[in-house]
């Protein structure tokens, strides 16, 4: 279907769980860009779509478009009930198996059905479910008679299910008294996993909404109270990671995973041509607990050069598109560090062993030479597959030491600095907040740090950025299809952010989300026109997939084709956006309980951010996070320096209630 066709065309839509009218005002890839009856403009995936009248009708009145929308909406709605579906479907039946939805409604009505009515069917046959199904956009599936009656006799089992209210009323309240021992294992399980879907998605499954059905009779229809009570019955535990549950993020790796992983693991260092670069003092810098090393450096200093070489785990020599573990990099989207676990992209036995630049073991990897003058113009860069030794094994901390008194760290900061410097004479608006690191050891203390951003993370940061955008610029001018990271400027710009805390954490309200697409964009949080990342190809499926790229180009290979790119992309966004979810609530719940344990009592340095009916937003500044003073005496005003102390904490319910002091 050629979708440029469907814009200015009113159509029926899954939204949120309804069919509702919309007006397609354009198309974006393959999604449609709608106004909604409310008033909304919305972009929603061509696979939503139900039906789309026969005629454009170009309205370019938003108002008139609304009004029309919301007459279409309600007329539908009451038409669709006129409507015997299986009157209609008895004479499909046995006559055709598809049937476009405009002929179904002639059939019934005997005459040419306006587009209202052909709207209200299309909304009753899919809302009943039984007789028909949406095939493709106004084209309906007539239900075989073998299947209706196999799913009106689902549809009696489910009625039979809630006869089991009345059991689940008395299972909930044997649950409270601790005393359901006596319950048969069929029946313990089904509402034990009835009360977990509840407090998982409240009322979006079949068994969480019978769940809710009791609950609400019990007065208990609230997922938190649901959850203390599985607390207190032992089945989840205190910490229990509902976010992780309730997005299906893969915790584990499947059997055929761990047996590619076996295999990998033996695997041979291929026989490609490889540069030997073992005779490079060749150094990893990481965090003291790092464990996956996937980016080394080396330096050397000519009579008329310098020679930087970044060097990354070459992942790609063995893990390929069709391989398990491809498929479940790509879920995953990412390694996820959270404060009490890791959940590797890739099994341990790679991404800790095989992958992993450890020092003193003979690694393959992609080498990026960046070759300078002693201005620091850039002279040339170059990818090539190499094999490579870790010589050292270097923290952050060490290298904050040599920086003072080692003349190559010294050389190689300086160069960073200059390039960062170039990056920040652009256009870029960035807005840096103290890192806010939360660990839970095995014993349970919860260890909140914050990290400042030492030069030797400044100039690991600008290694891998400088890496990073040359790459991608090398990606675009070999044509060699690719995924680009880039950020809208902001919605709305602050002057003079730099020395003040209040203007910074105000701008961060207006900073545009970072996007990935197949055209390199001016990425304004860098200040850099072409950006994608490929230096950590342990820990993410875009790393892993750039380097994939840049490889078979190198060696003369199809690398994979756009149109694979754009398969994946949508997929690729939705699970990195998952994926950083879960960190940030995560993070955010532990950082809360910490709080909660420890500081009660203590006095905190807090920044009013806004006000309203007596109710403050104020900014823990040494723990960036954001909390509300209700009902407080006297005047604050926002940009304010005050001192709070915890009122009340939920890190569940992420509630954080403060109080001046």
């Amino acid at each position: 279907m050629n979708l440029e066709s469907l814009k200015n065309r009113f159509a029926e839509v899954f939204y949120k769980g309804k069919i509702i009218t919309a007006y397609i005002k354009g198309i974006k890839e393959k999604r449609l860009y709608l106004i909604l009856p409310s008033g909304k403009e919305e972009l929603i995936n061509f696979s939503f779509l139900i039906y789309f009248e026969e005629r454009q009708t170009a309205i370019s009145d938003l108002n008139q478009i609304i009004a029309l929308l919301k007459e279409k909406n309600e007329n539908r709605e009451k038409i669709k009930d006129a409507f015997n579906i299986l009157e209609i479907w008895e004479v499909l039946v046995e006559e055709t198996e598809t049937i476009h939805v405009k002929e179904a409604v002639e059939l019934l009505l005997g005459k040419t059905p306006s587009e209202d009515e052909i709207a209200g069917f299309i909304r009753k046959a899919l809302e009943d479910r039984i007789y028909f199904r949406l095939k493709e956009p106004n084209v309906l599936q007539v239900i075989s008679k073998k299947e209706v009656e196999r799913f009106i006799l689902q549809k009696q089992k489910e009625l039979e299910k809630l006869k089991k209210l009345n059991e689940g009323e008395e299972f909930i309240k044997a649950l409270q008294s601790k005393s359901i021992e006596s319950y048969p294992p069929e029946i313990k399980d089904f509402w034990i996993s009835a009360l977990k879907e509840f407090v998982l998605w409240e009322n979006q499954t079949p068994s969480g909404k019978l769940a809710c059905e009791v609950l609400k009779r019990l007065n208990m229809d609230e997922p938190y109270k649901v959850f203390s009570l599985l607390v207190e019955a032992g089945i989840f535990d205190e910490d229990e990671n509902l976010e992780l549950l309730r997005t299906h993020y893969p915790v584990s790796f499947s059997e055929k995973e761990l047996k590619e992983a076996e295999l990998i693991a033996k695997m041979e260092i291929s026989e490609e041509e490889r540069e030997d670069l073992t005779h490079l003092y060749t150094i990893t810098i990481d965090a003291e607990e790092t464990q996956d090393f996937d980016d080394a450096l080396s330096f050397e200093e000519k009579e008329d050069k310098y020679i930087l070489y970044i060097h990354i785990a070459e992942v790609a020599d063995f893990l390929k598109p069709g391989l398990a573990l491809w498929e479940g990099a790509l879920e995953k989207a990412c390694t996820l560090y959270l404060p009490d676990r890791i959940y590797p992209m890739l099994p341990f036995s790679l991404s800790h062993e095989k992958f992993s630049l450890k020092k003193n073991e003979l690694k393959p990897a992609l080498t990026f030479k960046i070759l300078l003058d002693k201005s620091l113009n850039l002279l040339s860069f170059e990818p090539v597959l190499s094999l490579i030794k870790v010589k050292e094994r270097l923290t952050y901390e060490r290298v904050d030491e040599l920086l003072s008194k080692d003349s190559l760290f010294q050389k190689l900061y300086e160069i960073f600095i200059y390039f960062k410097k170039k990056r920040e004479e652009k256009e870029i608006y960035a807005v840096f907040l103290p890192e806010i690191q939360v660990k839970v050891r095995p014993d349970g203390k919860i260890i909140v740090k914050k990290v400042e951003m030492t030069p030797s993370r400044i100039l690991i940061a600008e290694a891998m950025i400088l890496t990073n955008t040359l790459t991608a610029q090398f990606l675009y001018q070999n044509q060699i299809p690719a995924i680009y990271r880039s950020q809208p400027k902001p919605l709305e710009i602050i002057e003079k952010i730099e020395d003040n805390f209040y203007l910074k954490l105000l701008q961060l309200k207006y900073l545009a989300k970072s996007e990935l697409s197949l055209q390199p964009a001016y990425h304004s949080g860098l200040g850099l026109d072409f950006y994608t990342t490929l230096t950590s190809p342990i820990r993410r499926f875009l790393d892993l997939l750039m380097q994939y790229q840049l490889k078979a180009f190198l060696l003369k290979k199809s690398p994979l084709a756009k149109e694979v790119l754009i398969k994946i992309l949508p997929e690729l966004s939705e699970n990195i956006q998952r994926a950083t979810q879960i960190q940030n609530k995560r993070t955010k719940y532990f950082l809360l309980k910490y709080l909660k344990i420890y500081m009660q009592d203590e006095p905190l340095k807090g920044l009013v951010l806004d006000i309203q009916n007596k109710k403050a937003k104020v900014y823990l500044i040494d723990y960036n996070i954001t909390g509300e003073v209700i009902g407080f005496k006297g005047n604050l005003n926002p940009g304010e320096e005050i001192t709070v102390k915890v009122e009340k904490v939920n890190p569940h319910l992420e509630i954080l209630r403060l109080k001046i002091v």
